[in-house]
């Protein structure tokens, strides 16, 4: 494996690939964010809830099938354990369940109670056949392993199974915020963050999770409450302050997995999941991660193989942002290729403080992710809120957008869809997807061949909810 170069030459390195990147400061209204100021033209079906609501659904994930399929997974509670447990179930065309939902993990109890950006994710086969990767707490405050879970089409998941191979290894570490994708040549590939190869220096002294964040200015709404009231507790100090993403390449169709092998340095900001897409076939794989500088600079950036995913190139940035930040964001940037080979990114950013540039923002790329156009500023959002954004492609490059804001004078987060047609510059104006009447968060979006599907997770303290709606693809 190509090992990347170090950490202390990266930001001048990555400069050098980005004369596209120009920073942008961009005033929020309409006809200044990149979004037409023409009326709106998405008309939704009625919201539907998923799930059993007695155990507080949440932490959704959307992905369209090969055959039109769209299929979703939330999380529950589970009786007499903290950890949860998951379920996949298909969506008809109003967003309801057809048929009955399929437990994803076999042991009870076992999937990650904290969710967000760490929820569970899958994928679908040409086959139809599903992979799921989740992550499994261990007894140790913030350890954990990466479990994969395989069905065939319309069957129950077999037992699940460690991906990380140093399993629990002889220290306790984190194995979080994975992420899976299948290749159009078949092979499915998974990537997480990995804390494996970091120094560690001994157990901190106990704090409490405000006592942690006590210089955090801006809300991280993925974060439980239950875990923001947490009493103090040690956790492992580490050498380096950041982790690496690790990979893992199945050749049968996500039914087994070969070896692990690192894919980067370790400078991945510990809690931001990664994405996959795929270029040429298959035979280009593009990585897209947040990457953390010396003094805390948390922009994104993607890196490419050529070779199937054996090696990769050195990181790009998407956007030089220039964000500064303490902590981890927990909110990813979200990226995806049309059928022209076009890369399409939506991400949010606190951008530079000095010059508020808090917001949602959108970029593409025409050669490979090698370089990224200026960004476009989607929606400006206030600056004490981490917020969350997803880009798909529909079967006509019609491109969907799907993020979290605050609206002017509204207390709580909604969540907001436009959308733009391929041979567009300009996006629609943003609709309001959810009803407010609650906090509205962590949104997931998904296609078919006629519809858009749109699902989120509703919060209130303690209890929430998941949500889905649906409306008709726009055309032209």
């Amino acid at each position: 494996m190509n090992r990347l170069f170090a950490a202390l030459a990266l930001p001048a390195a990555i400069s050098l690939g980005l004369s596209g990147c120009d920073r942008t400061d961009t005033p929020a209204s309409v006809a200044q964010t990149g979004q037409s100021s023409t009326a709106i033209d998405i008309v939704f079906d009625a919201i539907v809830s998923l799930g059993n609501t007695d155990r507080n659904p949440a932490d959704q994930y959307l992905q369209a099938g090969p055959d039109g399929q769209v299929l979703v997974t939330w999380s529950e509670d589970s009786e007499g354990v903290r950890a949860r447990n998951s379920f996949l179930a298909e969506l008809n065309s109003n967003g309801d369940v057809a048929g009955e939902a399929r437990r994803v993990n076999d042991g009870a109890g076992e999937v990650h109670w904290y969710g967000g950006d760490n929820r569970l994710k899958f994928t679908v086969a040409a086959d139809g056949g599903v992979t799921a990767v989740y992550a499994s707490p261990l007894k140790e405050f913030k350890t954990g392993v990466v479990k994969t879970a395989h069905a065939k089409k319309n069957s129950d998941f077999l037992a699940s199974a460690i991906l990380n191979d140093d399993e629990r290894g002889p220290v306790p570490v984190a194995h979080a915020f994975a992420t899976i994708a299948t290749s159009p040549n078949g092979k499915v590939y998974a990537t997480w963050i990995d804390s494996r190869s970091r120094t560690f220096t001994g157990m901190s002294k106990p704090e409490s999770t405000a006592e942690r964040r006590k210089d955090i200015k801006m809300r991280d709404l993925t974060i439980p409450d239950s875990v923001m009231n947490m009493g103090p507790r040690a956790r492992r100090n580490f050498v380096e302050q950041n982790s690496q993403l690790w990979m893992a390449v199945s050749e049968d169709g996500g039914n087994s997995f070969g070896e692990n092998y690192p894919i980067t340095d370790i400078v991945v900001c510990a809690c931001c999941v990664p994405t996959i897409s795929f270029l040429d076939g298959g035979d280009t794989l593009v990585v897209s991660y947040r990457y953390v500088t010396a003094d805390y600079l948390r922009d994104n950036v993607v890196i490419r193989s050529t070779d199937g995913g054996k090696t990769f190139s050195e990181p790009t940035y998407i956007s030089e942002d220039g964000w500064i930040a303490t902590f981890c964001p927990h909110a990813g940037s979200s990226v995806i290729a049309d059928s022209a080979g076009r890369l399409h990114s939506l991400w949010f950013t606190g951008g530079r403080a000095d010059a508020d540039e808090t917001g949602i923002y959108y970029t593409y790329s025409d050669d490979q992710g090698k370089s990224f156009a200026p960004r476009k500023l989607m929606d400006k959002t206030p600056a004490h809120t981490v917020l969350h954004a997803q880009i798909v492609v529909d079967g006509n490059d019609h491109l969907w957008g799907v993020w979290e804001n605050i609206a002017d004078g509204e207390m709580n987060p909604q969540i907001f869809l436009a959308h733009r047609a391929a041979d567009e510059t300009e996006w629609s104006q943003a609709a309001r997807v959810s009803d407010g009447t609650t906090t509205a968060m962590l949104p997931s979006l998904a296609t078919d061949g006629k519809k858009v599907y749109v699902s989120w997770t509703e919060k209130q303290g303690e209890t929430s909810t998941v949500k889905v709606r649906t409306a008709a693809l726009v055309s032209g």
